[in-house]
């Protein structure tokens, strides 16, 4: 089972140049097997930081200590889900530098599924000392490649790998998503982590949303939907978690402005089709299930290049679906012809609003190359273009 991307894990692994290796991503996209599968067994330790309870920054000491003790010039370490460790950046800093004083060569590579944590952790202390490789939620590229997914069956199930295996058992595919990936990324990922006043508002976000595939929805309009007290800003910080753990997107409306893009009423994307509601893919939605389902990919090109954004644009009675910008610029535009009735872009609407970028459609006739695509270079040339 390979992953088409990331594709330069290989040659940072082979050639680590003095520097830890850092792989975050969602769950179960393959970071851990990627790991495993680049080491020999008896050159490295592996440790698993995943318990209900956090163990301490003891648990780095004791597995790094056991790592320095093997034989092989290649020896090896692998914590798994480091983010859970309170305190782990300080520890791993700790240890790194020692190792560099004393001379000890030691390949370290730390894995995590909270960007929020992993990233703190590395701007607060490892500063110089890292690299690291994004994983994605699997394409639909992907998942055709390694398992003959069909496009029907890739909307429907979504990028998860495992998932593959129980395509023919509906029942159990749906009780592994909701016990094997969403509650342990609920329920360890974002409330075990981070401060969340209102765990079952954060949950009602979600499951809200699930049910909201690509639609433009404000945090005030969802607030009346659930359960429990609480204000807007307070989804505002909830939906932060959920993209930090890879489940859900917010995305903003384009304006030259950055200030009023964050304070625009949010696109919701769910980052993988796998976790739309079922009742949704399978009612008479299908029209926004299609454009998640493109948004979903742009995201997973996206992922880890911080200098692009995803964002929408509407301005009555005109509408794009998703604009493609790098520093503040819009580079691409894309209208996802769904078959749903809505508000159609013109050239003279966007070269009035200063977006003066191609024009690409994504339909369903052209949505199965558009959906192989790996790299923004090869998005940008699917689609057929408007003057």
């Amino acid at each position: 089972m390979e992953r088409v991307i990331p594709k330069n894990i290989k040659n940072r692994w082979d050639d680590p140049k003095g520097l830890i290796q850092i792989f975050t991503g969602p769950r179960q996209v393959g970071k851990t097997t990627t790991a495993l599968s680049l080491m020999s067994p008896q050159d490295a330790i592996y440790a698993d930081a995943d318990m209900p309870t956090p163990p301490t920054a003891s648990f780095i000491t004791e597995h790094w200590n056991r790592a320095r003790l093997l034989p092989s010039p290649q020896r090896t370490l692998i914590l798994d889900e480091v983010q859970k460790i309170p305190r782990w950046s300080e520890a791993v800093k700790q240890l790194w530098d020692e190792d560099h004083r004393n001379g000890t060569a030691l390949r370290v590579c730390l894995l995590g599924s909270s960007a929020l944590l992993i990233e703190k952790g590395l701007a607060e202390s490892l500063t110089g000392r890292f690299e690291v490789s994004y994983f994605p939620h699997w394409t639909y590229g992907e998942c055709h490649k390694c398992f003959g997914a069909t496009l029907a069956e890739y909307a429907d199930i979504g990028g998860y790998p495992k998932c593959y295996d129980l395509r023919g058992d509906h029942e159990r595919l749906e009780a592994y998503l909701r016990d094997s990936i969403l509650e342990p990324t609920l329920g360890r990922d974002v409330l075990a982590l981070h401060s969340v006043d209102k765990p079952a508002l954060l949950r009602q976000l979600f499951w809200y949303v699930s049910r909201l595939p690509a639609q433009i929805i404000s945090y005030e309009k969802i607030l009346g939907h659930l359960q429990g007290k609480g204000n807007s800003a307070t989804l505002v910080h909830y939906g932060e978690l959920l993209a930090a753990a890879f489940l859900l997107v917010p995305l903003g409306k384009f304006s030259r402005r950055p200030h009023r893009t964050k304070r625009t009423i949010p696109k919701w994307i769910i980052a993988n089709p796998g976790l739309v509601a079922a009742a949704v893919k399978h009612g008479d939605e299908q029209g926004f299930v299609f454009e998640n389902l493109v948004g979903s990919h742009l995201l997973n090109v996206l992922f880890g290049q911080k200098e692009y954004q995803l964002q929408f644009w509407r301005e009555e009675p005109s509408e794009i679906d998703f604009i493609l910008v790098r520093d503040n610029e819009p580079i691409a535009a894309f209208e996802v012809k769904s078959g749903r009735m809505k508000r159609k872009p013109t050239m003279q609407a966007l070269q009035a609003s200063g977006i003066t970028c191609p024009l690409r459609v994504i339909s369903r006739e052209n949505a199965e190359d558009f959906l192989q695509t790996s790299t923004i270079a090869e998005v940008l040339q699917q689609g057929a273009q408007t003057p």
